[in-house]
């Protein structure tokens, strides 16, 4: 009975013990994590430059724009047929060679050797076939006659064809028909003629 009651005095001591004992064990079964603290002199993080950004491609020059056409000029010289008379004849002209082988243009003539003497403009328009040394080709006009020795003035239309050696020297021909006229209404009329090209 003795030995029953000390049993039971000891007892809460024995229990603390254990209790104790269980902790330390289950602590020992799962170890602390440690604390992360940041060390003191760990340098500050150190950021990477951005990328450079990739070059402008260089701009692109403009294109030089392509002229439409070009300016030319020529004179020419020949023999002519007026008033059943053969007259020699000089004649200069300017016009405008667009892309397409078209050409307005103007020529202002004068025919002489023999009575009226006759000045000549004629605006009309030649198309030249695009082929790059000899270019053949046609072209039509109207005429404006103004006729000396006090005779009326006459006008008529005409055509001309031939071709083009090298934009320089040209060889052809015109035809020009008179209008009211009872005789002698039509003519035509070799022509060399030399030109300049801008």
């Amino acid at each position: 009975m003795a030995a029953s009651s000390r049993w039971l005095s000891c007892s809460p001591a024995v229990a603390a013990l254990l209790l104790a004992g269980a902790a330390a064990a289950q602590s020992s079964e799962s170890p602390a994590q440690p604390a992360q603290v940041p060390p003191a002199d760990a340098p500050p993080a150190v950021l990477a430059p951005p990328p450079p950004a990739p070059a402008a491609a260089p701009a692109r020059a403009p294109e030089p724009a392509q002229p439409r056409g070009r300016l030319y000029s020529w004179a020419s010289v020949g023999t002519t047929f007026a008033y059943g008379q053969t007259y020699g004849s000089a004649n200069v002209g300017v016009g405008y060679l667009l892309r397409q082988g078209i050409a307005p243009n103007v020529e202002v003539g004068y025919a002489f050797g023999n009575n009226p003497t006759l000045w000549s403009l004629r605006p009309g328009v030649t198309w030249y076939m695009p082929l790059p040394v000899v270019r053949p080709f046609v072209g039509t006009y109207y005429t404006h006659w103004f006729v000396g020795s006090g005779l009326p003035d006459q006008d008529g239309i005409g055509g001309r064809a031939g071709f083009s050696l090298g934009r320089v020297v040209t060889f052809g021909v015109t035809y020009d028909h008179m209008f009211g006229c009872n005789q002698n209404c039509d003519a035509w009329t070799p022509q060399i003629s030399a030109g300049l090209s801008l």
